[in-house]
């Protein structure tokens, strides 16, 4: 037994609702076995020179550290789209991995081309018809975004209407399903380590690869996305581009083009508008945590617009994370005890939704998390520091022993990518006075709910 009087891996109140979707396919054990020897060779290679860069950054004068993570991301993307993925999603996760490895992990991008175009119009055709196919494949060296999993271009319609249509890599599912294999079969192997037996390993490269994975499927893309659309129709200044269902498929994604996409500085537009955006930007997020549920956790500044005219361009579902109904009270409870300057109520729900380890420490915890809300209490909007504020919460977990329930830490990373996207805008804004209405409406809405399903449930027994 634990500290915490739980056993190691034993949850409170769990919270965790895993997405459906697609999983990954079973690999034949030669297809591995190369791919591991490739993997190996690989790694071989870059830990030979990886003293050459030790040698390169003292001679620019650059610290160790730096070179160590240049050399990092480097082999990564050397290794191919399955570990930049990973590593990806990793640099999103700071109650996983410190600030500074998630930073170096951040700098991480995809550098492919796009798809050949006598590949583009096997997967066009049957859902575009040959016309469109071949002017989408006609136009297939200028695509508008090129990613290692899909790549997205734009096309007009027979009706005139401009249209963005994104287009999943031909072969990449054996490619991503090969490696992700090889990651949890590694990671199966670590966990048996004496060392890391405390460390969940196992579950948490479980939860990354399937992640990614899941980002293969571009009919779950394109409902989440249709289900986003909807969900903002009701803010006139929130756009989310209406996809076209009827052309889309599980390699294909089609949607309105939306115009005018540009990231804008704080200096392009003028401060009225600007803290209308932001406005905008958290009362659709709020939305999202509160109320509807599905959350877009991706909202950087390639898949967030804030524009001139006050209003908020969102695309891109690839990355959206449904919560239950559980894992929204249990945030929202967080976020209106730390709003109210009670620590202990916050560590409670914290502890009843994270898995503890062997050596948990949960009074350590308590006072560690008590302190850090009570010292964020009563500053004003400008002040509170969210990065600041969550880096530590993710560092306290981790020192005491603590692994988060995922439903409880995307909405809290969703945000910080928010705010990191929009706050140079309207440093003023707050945050949390935003939120209340969004929280006290969904806390509400959930709870009749919940007390409808009960007494239909006593008339079906009574």
């Amino acid at each position: 037994m634990s500290r915490s009087g739980l056993a190691h891996g034993q949850r409170g109140v769990p919270v965790t609702d895993p997405e459906g979707g697609m999983r990954i396919p079973p690999v034949r054990p030669v297809t591995v076995a190369r791919r591991l020897a490739a993997i190996l060779g690989t790694l071989a290679v870059r830990g030979a020179v990886l003293p050459w860069y030790f040698l390169g950054g003292a001679v620019r004068k650059r610290t160790g550290t730096g070179a160590r993570q240049r050399w990092l991301t480097e082999t990564i993307t050397e290794l191919g789209p399955a570990f930049v993925k990973v590593a990806q999603l990793l640099s999103t996760r700071p109650d996983l991995v410190p600030p500074r490895i998630c930073a170096s992990l951040g700098e991480l991008y995809d550098d492919v081309r796009p798809i050949p175009p006598d590949q583009l119009v096997p997967l066009l055709e049957p859902l575009l018809g040959s016309a469109l196919a071949g002017i989408v494949a006609r136009d297939g060296g200028a695509a508008a975004a090129s990613g290692s999993i899909a790549c997205v271009y734009t096309a007009q319609l027979p009706d005139g209407s401009r249209v963005a249509i994104k287009v999943r890599r031909p072969g990449i599912e054996q490619v991503l399903a090969t490696d992700l294999t090889i990651l949890r079969r590694g990671a199966r192997a670590l966990g048996r380590l004496p060392w890391l037996r405390a460390v969940p390993v196992t579950e948490i490269v479980d939860q990354l690869t399937e992640s990614v994975f899941r980002q293969l499927d571009l009919a779950a893309e394109c409902e989440h996305l249709d289900e986003l659309y909807r969900n903002m129709a009701r803010f006139p200044r929130v756009r989310v581009p209406r996809p076209y269902r009827e052309l889309s498929g599980s390699d294909v994604v089609v949607m309105e083009f939306v115009e005018d996409l540009r990231r804008l500085r704080p200096s392009d537009i003028d401060r009225e508008a600007g803290e209308q955006a932001v406005v905008e930007a958290l009362r659709g997020v709020y939305q999202m945590l509160f109320q509807d549920g599905l959350v877009h956790c991706d909202l950087h500044p390639g898949n967030l617009y804030l524009r001139r005219d006050g209003s908020v361009a969102i695309v891109d579902a690839g990355f959206t994370v449904r919560l239950t109904p559980q894992a929204q009270d249990k945030f929202a409870g967080f976020f209106l005890h730390m709003a109210k300057g009670n620590g202990a109520r916050c560590a409670d729900i914290v502890l009843s939704t994270a898995t503890p380890g062997p050596e948990t420490d949960v009074e350590g915890f308590r006072r560690a998390l008590s302190a850090l809300v009570e010292a964020h209490s009563g500053v004003s909007a400008a002040e509170f520091d969210l990065v600041g504020f969550a880096t530590r919460l993710f560092d306290i977990q981790r020192r005491f022993g603590l692994y988060a329930d995922p439903q409880f830490v995307f909405p809290i990373l969703s945000l910080l990518v928010l705010e990191g996207t929009i706050r140079d805008f309207a440093p003023d804004v707050d945050f949390q006075h935003e939120a209340m209405p969004f929280l006290v409406h969904g806390t509400m809405e959930r709870a009749v709910r919940a007390w409808q399903a009960s007494l239909s449930e006593a008339d079906r027994l009574g």
